[in-house]
């Protein structure tokens, strides 16, 4: 009498287990794809923050008769049909803080706080700094996040 060969194929058991393995596979990788959107939002948005105090410190450096009023505490409303040649440099100064925390309000979500700080310059050779920050909550993080820009602008003489 021959001897039976041995069973051939997966049974149910293999079949399952494999099944598993697959799946916490997949979940694995459905995680990382999930965090890498969260990840690409995260560095769009600081992007479009840099950008924004990029332009701002264009704007104090293309305006130094007013440098010291581009400070967030000293901001004024500006005036809706201010255009650069029918502008006083503090009237352009208030025009651009108000297009600064516009662009903030448009590209970051939620409430966007944005302060510039001015510490003028103490000799005659040193820089004007310029602190400008810009700081806002993502409502999916618990961290409010911000960037910084140290500008060094000339010194106004006056």
């Amino acid at each position: 009498m021959p001897l039976k060969s041995p069973a051939r194929g997966f049974t149910l058991i293999e079949a399952l287990i494999a099944l598993v393995v697959l799946s916490l596979g997949l979940l694995g990788a459905a995680a990382m794809l999930l965090e890498s959107l969260r990840a690409q939002g995260q560095s769009l948005r600081r992007v479009a923050a840099t950008t924004l105090l990029r332009d701002l410190a264009e704007r104090i450096r293309a305006n130094p008769a007013a440098a010291a009023r581009y400070t967030t505490s000293s901001a004024g409303a500006a005036e809706p049909g201010c255009d650069a040649p029918g502008c006083d440099a503090a009237q352009l100064a208030a025009a651009d803080l108000a297009h600064f925390a516009a662009g903030a309000h448009a590209a970051l979500p939620g409430e966007s706080l944005a302060t510039v700080e001015f510490a003028p310059a103490t000799g005659p050779a040193a820089l004007n700094h310029f602190v400008i920050s810009l700081r806002w909550q993502d409502p999916r993080a618990d961290d409010a996040e911000s960037v910084t820009l140290l500008v060094l602008a000339l010194p106004v003489a006056g």
